[in-house]
């Protein structure tokens, strides 16, 4: 086998791995959310909770669900903060448009496709919207989507017809709304007592800026009375802060090299026991 035969193959060989690691790396999560019956137990399941932990706060007027909200918040109209992407709309479809297409995230393709407003309701969200609208209780999105008209019309076709603009607080709206949603929800906290944050980061439920993985985890132990009770997490495996912690959010390097960054924090049985 010459040089340059040799040469070709190893550069095929690379492609092919760079193709397979575009297009296959999200593949399982895809399919776990289009397909699985444990996903759908699983939000349907998180959306009963949170219906069961807002009761418990509508006869306990001391429960408040934001860090935001430190007193005199007792008398005020009862809330319920969600996130939108992979929380109460379900995106996967992208996902899988991506993947069909050997494409990588881009916020051009993003923008597009909130602009078609094609995203299908998370299952259990629309029982736990209209649970709540029986209930008399006021619902906001907070997203960092930046398209507003859209997001609502989405919203509006799959969860809720009467959603009032003004209860979704897009990423920059505001010149103040970054990607931090603490302001949003400081906003809301002024005139509603918060009763429960459902979503599927981290920062849905309080800022903890760019840490790595490991801060982020003792980080989520110092809030562990909330989970379940007054934070409900969504599992999400298709992205999030949790996998930009792995590269450093570094969202400039290659795909590789983000896809090697992360293979390297796998942990096995001896890496266990190293540490």
């Amino acid at each position: 086998m010459t040089k340059q035969l040799i040469r070709f193959l190893l550069v095929c060989g690379a492609i092919s791995f760079a193709e397979n690691v575009r297009t296959e790396e999200s593949l399982n999560g895809v399919l776990w959310m289009q397909t699985s019956a444990e996903y759908r137990v699983s939000t349907v399941q998180a959306f009963r909770t949170a219906s069961v932990r807002v009761q418990q706060a509508l006869r306990d007027r001391s429960i408040t669900a934001a860090l935001e909200q430190p007193a005199d918040y007792q008398d005020l109209p009862p809330a319920v903060i969600v996130d939108v992407d992979e929380t109460v709309l379900d995106n996967s479809p992208f996902q899988a448009r991506l993947i069909e297409a050997g494409q990588e995230f881009s916020p051009a393709l993003w923008q597009n496709w909130v602009q078609e407003a094609q995203a299908k309701a998370v299952p259990g969200a629309k029982d736990f919207i209209e649970f709540l609208k029986g209930q008399g209780i006021a619902l906001f999105y907070v997203t960092n989507r930046e398209l507003k008209e859209p997001t609502l019309k989405n919203i509006r076709a799959v969860l809720d017809p009467d959603t009032e603009a003004d209860h979704v607080l897009c990423k920059y709206e505001q010149p103040e709304w970054g990607s931090d949603k603490t302001p949003r929800r400081a906003l809301i906290a002024e005139t509603h007592r918060v009763i429960l944050l459902i979503g599927d980061d981290y920062n849905d439920f309080t800022a903890l800026g760019k840490t790595d993985a490991v801060e982020r985890a003792l980080l989520a132990e110092k809030y562990q009375a909330n989970w379940g009770t007054r934070w409900i997490m969504i599992s999400n495996p298709l992205y999030g802060n949790w996998e930009r912690a792995l590269y450093n959010y570094n969202y400039r390097l290659p795909r590789q090299e983000k896809t090697a960054q992360k293979r390297r924090q796998l942990q096995t049985i001896k890496s266990l026991e190293k540490d």
